[in-house]
């Protein structure tokens, strides 16, 4: 069977993927001007997606075209610059949103990142000569920051002996910094 704008949305009732070719074929130039007009010249493969996403919308949702309001062109050619308007909205979002989490994000983390290698450097030098188990609960707490309940599973220890570690440990850093502090003003 021959299809023609007569027939089209005759044919798209029966399913007949013939009447999808004919919209393609028929209207291809005017969609792609109209999305390349909404997205740019430079938005190609967005503008691909587009079109496909219009295609399948006329082939799923040709029930939306009324027949009394505009031509089935018109009605595709609105279809395709709403779509090309919604992919314009969506991708400015995701620039953005890409744009702010780096800018905001990269300079504090490169300096919270060569803040922390520093303090992890001393923290271990004073450290050092700490109980081994307590050393490494130290460790495994702060630094690697695994969960209490965690660190007492795998050093077989129970949590208010974990507890209590951390905190004698922390008590004898405060004590060695405090130390260190008065020596640095003398």
């Amino acid at each position: 069977m021959v299809i023609k704008d007569d027939n089209l949305i005759e044919e798209l009732d029966k399913r007949n993927s013939e009447a999808l070719e004919y919209i393609i074929q028929k209207y291809a130039n005017l969609i792609f001007k109209v999305v390349i007009n909404v997205l740019g010249n430079d938005n190609r493969e967005l503008a691909k997606e587009c079109i496909s996403d219009i295609y399948m919308l006329a082939w799923n949702k040709y029930k939306l075209y009324n027949p009394e309001k505009a031509s089935f062109k018109n009605w595709l050619l609105a279809v395709s610059k709403y779509k090309a308007i919604d992919y314009k909205r969506a991708s400015k979002n995701l620039e953005n949103v890409e744009l702010d989490k780096e800018a905001l994000k990269a300079p504090i983390d490169i300096e919270r990142d060569f803040i922390d290698k520093e303090n992890v450097k001393e923290v271990l030098e004073f450290i050092h000569n700490e109980k081994p188990i307590d050393k490494e609960i130290f460790i495994r707490k702060y630094i690697y920051e695994e969960g209490i309940d965690e660190i007492s599973k795998k050093l077989n220890l129970s949590k208010g002996a974990v507890y209590n570690r951390l905190w004698r440990t922390r008590n004898s850093l405060n004590e060695k910094i405090e130390g260190y502090k008065k020596e640095g003003v003398e």
